[in-house]
């Protein structure tokens, strides 16, 4: 997430002209006034197409403008905003009210940067595939109601990873003191599944052994799916297993097949022997993460069954170990405390 940097100037209410204070990315700058006792900071696109942005900056001050005047009649408060994700094909906002009586409220904006128009979570999901997927995180996060549990966030932003993070208000599926709630709505693309024509290499190494458990199964030159494409493994082909490491929630296997050729391979697509030693690249404690929801579970072992151990803060920082896939993508996690256990990677962003 970014967030919003520099000092915000005092508002020239006097003269009526609004103080400007940039803010990053370079393409927005934050347009501050106080009104109605309600501190407002307000998202302006100052680059691109110009009728693009003209649209974009009218929804946005439109959605403040509504804000402040419901702030307004619940004493005052503040309205500001946060950018998710800017590039040159979208800008994904949240405006945030924050009353000074009642709860806070967050209104996603998403739009396409080269016509200015608010893309709609149909964009993304068809409304069965939007309920089933709300659904799942629901289950997993928090004890919904079951005559809740299929129901359609309010609203959405897209990370900077490319999730489509969905928020329910206060009150929604929730009782309304638990304040909003958020679920991550994406899920990796599948892979291609289908039958070896030919029989796989015989395994030559003499190191850890893995199979590969699908076909057409990436080979990448480093972890991670932003990593180039080396090629492609066969169903059922065996590899010596190197070392692992752990990229966006996924595990990661680097590997050697029969012909010499080294590069990674998703954990979730490459079954280890038992009993291998596989030396892992998150060791040394480096690699940290950021918890991305409310009442997020630390559990024993990497399953929806495992005992509850305790709970996280939303935002707590944490060291990555290790992750694993079974019912879902798990991430083994250190806490400052100490205390270790596994996260569902949805809830566990790796951070720089």
């Amino acid at each position: 997430m970014w967030k919003k940097i520099g000092v915000l100037l005092t508002c020239l209410a006097v003269l009526n002209i609004p103080a400007l204070a940039f803010a990053g990315p370079e393409e927005v700058k934050t347009v501050t006034r106080t009104e109605k006792k309600v501190s407002v900071e307000c998202p302006q696109v100052i680059s691109g197409d110009k009728t693009a942005t003209s649209k974009i900056n009218a929804a946005l001050s439109s959605q403040v403008a509504s804000y402040v005047s419901e702030a307004a009649t619940l004493g005052g408060g503040t309205v500001h905003y946060d950018i998710h994700k800017c590039d040159a094909e979208l800008m994904s906002f949240t405006i945030v009210m924050t009353p000074k009586q009642g709860v806070e409220e967050s209104t996603g904006m998403t739009f396409d940067r080269k016509t200015g128009a608010q893309r709609p979570l149909s964009y993304y999901y068809k409304e069965q595939e939007l309920l089933n997927r709300a659904a799942d995180g629901l289950k997993y996060l928090y004890d919904i109601d079951n005559s809740k549990v299929k129901t359609a966030p309010d609203t959405y932003y897209v990370d900077s990873d490319n999730n489509i993070i969905g928020i329910y208000h206060a009150g929604a599926v929730l009782d309304k003191n638990e304040g909003e709630i958020e679920v991550n709505l994406s899920a990796a693309d599948p892979v291609i599944v289908k039958e070896s024509p030919t029989p796989p290499p015989a395994y030559k190494g003499s190191g850890n052994k893995g199979t590969i458990t699908g076909t057409e199964v990436r080979m990448r030159s480093g972890a991670g799916t932003a990593t180039d494409i080396l090629g492609y493994f066969e169903k059922g082909e065996v590899v010596e297993v190197l070392k692992s490491d752990v990229v966006g929630g996924q595990k990661w296997y680097q590997v050697t097949r029969a012909n010499g050729a080294t590069g990674w391979v998703s954990g979730d697509y490459c079954s280890v022997a038992d009993g291998s030693n596989v030396p892992s690249a998150t060791t040394s404690g480096e690699k940290k993460g950021k918890i991305t929801g409310t009442e997020v579970r630390l559990r024993s072992d990497p399953s929806l069954d495992a005992d509850i151990l305790n709970y996280f803060n939303n935002g707590e920082e944490v060291t990555i170990l290790d992750a694993t896939s079974t019912d879902r993508n798990w991430t083994k996690v250190k806490r400052a405390s100490g205390e270790i256990g596994w996260v569902a990677s949805d809830y566990c962003k790796e951070v720089k």
